[in-house]
């Protein structure tokens, strides 16, 4: 397997089989990242909920000049393998925007809004997408055979690239 391809490229295909292991790959990211800025996330979390500290914005320099470009590298391979993961549904990438993007908006404005009913209507749509995305991408069966995103992923062929050459 092409780890580059794998981890950062947004054409072709992946199975259920590697996306699971971009989600675990994703979260010993997600925990490396945590170890290694622990004190300046709690500094922040601070300073955002307006909590007596002495805390100083100059501090969390190096959080903001490291951990940015982090954050940034696990958004990109969560990306990249999920519109593959889509691809083998036969599905665009544009449905990110309905299973990622869309639910985030709903829970943000349903929380500025700040009427109840509109809350919790806005909270089960999200939900709803939410969920229903998590079982497009880590439940349901790829496309059998060749889609207009590519080979199918499982189907008995050599790889040598990104190109595919048939047995």
């Amino acid at each position: 397997m092409d780890v580059f391809w794998f981890l950062f490229g947004f054409g072709g295909r992946i199975n259920r089989a590697k996306y699971w292991l971009a989600l675990v790959v994703l979260l010993l990211w997600g925990g490396f990242f945590l170890l290694l800025f622990a004190e300046d996330i709690g500094r922040i979390a601070l300073l955002l909920n307006h909590a007596p500290s002495d805390v100083r914005l100059s501090a969390l320099i190096p959080f903001f000049v490291i951990g940015s470009p982090l954050l940034l590298l696990g958004a990109w391979v969560f990306a990249a393998t999920a519109i593959k993961r889509l691809h083998d549904r036969n599905k665009s990438s544009l449905w990110m925007i309905s299973y990622f993007i869309v639910p985030a908006f709903l829970g943000k404005a349903g929380a500025r809004i700040g009427m109840t009913s509109v809350m919790e209507i806005s909270a089960l749509i999200a939900l709803g997408l939410t969920l229903w995305g998590c079982i497009e991408l880590y439940g349901l069966k790829g496309t059998p055979g060749t889609n207009r995103f590519g080979p199918d992923p499982l189907s008995p062929q050599k790889r040598t690239g990104r190109l595919v050459a048939h047995r």
